[in-house]
This record gives C-alpha cells, structure tokens and sequence, in this order.
C-alpha cells in the first residue's frame, strides 16, 4: 500500500544530473531576474527606482531558491530527510517571501496597488493584518497534518498547488509588517511586534507536534533508505521540527530588531523636534521678561 511515485535510490549518485538539478528552477530564477531588472529596477524613463539594497534582497532571495529547490536538497528534502524539507520550507516562506516584498521599490508597489482590479481587492482583503496572520498560520499549519502532508507530497499538482498557496499566504502575513508603501502602512512599530509575536505563538504548535512526536507522522519518510547512518527517521522528524521552530524564532527576532530600531529612531526625532520647539517659545518669552 506504498502509493509513493519516489523511486528511493540507496545513494545521491544514482539520481540524474536532471533530478538533482532540475533546469525548470534554473530557468524560473532567470526568468524573475529578467523581469525584475528590466521592468522593476527602472521606471518607464530609465531612472533608477531600486536602491542597491532591494537588488541585492531580489538576487538573495533568487539564489535562495536555487540553493533550495534547483540542488540535491530538493531530492533529499523530497523523498529522504524531513528536516531538509522543514529547512527548505523556513528558507521559502521566512526568507525568501518577505526578500522578495523589500526587494520591490515603493513607487512600483504603488503603481500595481492603485490599480483597482479584482486581484489588488484581494490583496488589499487579504493583507489586514488579523486576517493574514490567521490564513497563513492555518494554512501552515494544515500542511503539517499526516493525511495533507503526505497526499501533498504524493501528488505533483496537490503538492505545486499546495505550495503556491503557502507562498501566497506567506507574502500576506509578512505585507502587514514589511508594508513598503507608506499609506498601507496600517499598523504602528508596537503593533507588528505585537505582530511577529503573535506569528511565532501560531506557528508553535505544528513544530510541537513535530518536534515531540514518538512516531513516524508522515508516510512519505517511513521505510526509505537511509543516507546517513547517524540520523534515525525518528531524530530526523524532531530535527525538523527544531529547526523550522529555530529559523523562525531568528528570522522573527531579526524583524524585531529591526522594527524596534525604527521605532527609537522615530522617538528620538519626536524628542529632538519637541525640544527645538521648547527652545524656540523660550526664546520668544525671554524679550517680555526684560
């Protein structure tokens, strides 16, 4: 009753060139990099829009996703190691969907954002922030339940359809606290922390679940061969669930730092501007008090 369409080779090398390196992911990455410097860098007129920063954050997040999906990590995540696929999972949906959001300028945000078309109503729905906080971790969460996960993996258009979803809702949930365009820029620097805390509280149980399981959850890791002899698939599962526990709280702890650091910075303008004005009525009092 092994309904797994993998062939588990007891070895990397009896895998083809072809599946250890899939070319559709090679191209992909150089399709999205085409786009993105020739229609996202510049506007219209060949003025720069994207500071070196987002170029950069666009060309991270694509090497990410060939180190990820377009190497033998994607064999090995796909049909022997759980915890490489839970690597793989917290690099997409923690690094490389909010990398992607920075790497957009705000004036092209802008021009899609105003557009009022159907997709942008959903966006717009889809990314308050109570709502994109909730969809991504259920949905996030689903795909950790055996029956989901193992029919996800089984089943190529279950598993890309599943996967797009989680990319979607990933972008949703991190739109709230990443938010390049001022005005959609809803939530005060207290409130996304509030925010990104929230995220690690809802992500906690499908890792506990992972990480605390005495048995095999998910039929896709019984019965393979093992590649390496010192993991057993019982460590291999709660290894997983440390992992994506640990990307996550470093990734959240990183957004936090950041968040926090604009926020002081904010406070200290607050402070020197009260100050200026303070000085400037002291000033205008002192010539009466003569």
């Amino acid at each position: 009753m092994h309904h797994n369409h993998h062939v588990h080779h007891t070895s990397l090398s009896d895998y083809s060139w072809y599946e250890l390196f899939p070319p559709s992911i090679y191209v992909l990455a150089i399709i999205l990099a085409f786009v993105y410097f020739r229609f996202v860098v510049r506007d219209k007129q060949g003025e720069k829009l994207a500071t070196k920063w987002q170029q950069t954050s666009m060309i991270a997040s694509l090497l990410l996703m060939i180190i990820i999906k377009g190497t033998p990590v994607q064999v090995l995540g796909h049909n022997y190691l759980f915890s490489v696929h839970m690597v793989q999972m917290a690099v997409l949906y923690l690094m490389i969907a909010p990398l992607m959001i920075l790497a957009i300028p705000e004036v092209k945000w802008k021009d899609w954002l105003n557009k009022k078309t159907i997709f942008t109503r959903i966006f717009h729905f889809l990314t308050k922030p109570l709502l994109a906080l909730l969809i991504f971790n259920a949905v996030f969460s689903l795909y950790h339940i055996p029956l989901v996960f193992d029919a996800a993996v089984s089943n190529p258009i279950i598993h890309y359809g599943y996967h797009a979803l989680l990319l979607i809702t990933a972008y949703t949930m991190w739109w709230p606290v990443l938010c390049p365009v001022k005005e959609l820029d809803t939530l005060s620097d207290i409130k996304k922390i509030g925010y990104v805390f929230a995220n690690g509280v809802l992500m906690t149980p499908a890792c506990a679940l992972i990480m605390f399981a005495d048995f095999q959850l998910y039929e896709t890791y019984r019965n393979v061969p093992q590649l390496f002899e010192t993991m057993t698939p019982k460590e291999d599962q709660h290894v997983g669930g440390v992992t994506m526990k640990i990307f996550q709280e470093v990734i959240y702890a990183f957004v936090l730092g950041l968040i926090f650091t604009r926020w002081v910075k904010k406070e200290r303008l607050r402070d020197k501007a009260d100050l200026e004005l303070i000085k400037r009525q002291n000033n205008q009092l002192k010539p009466e008090l003569k």
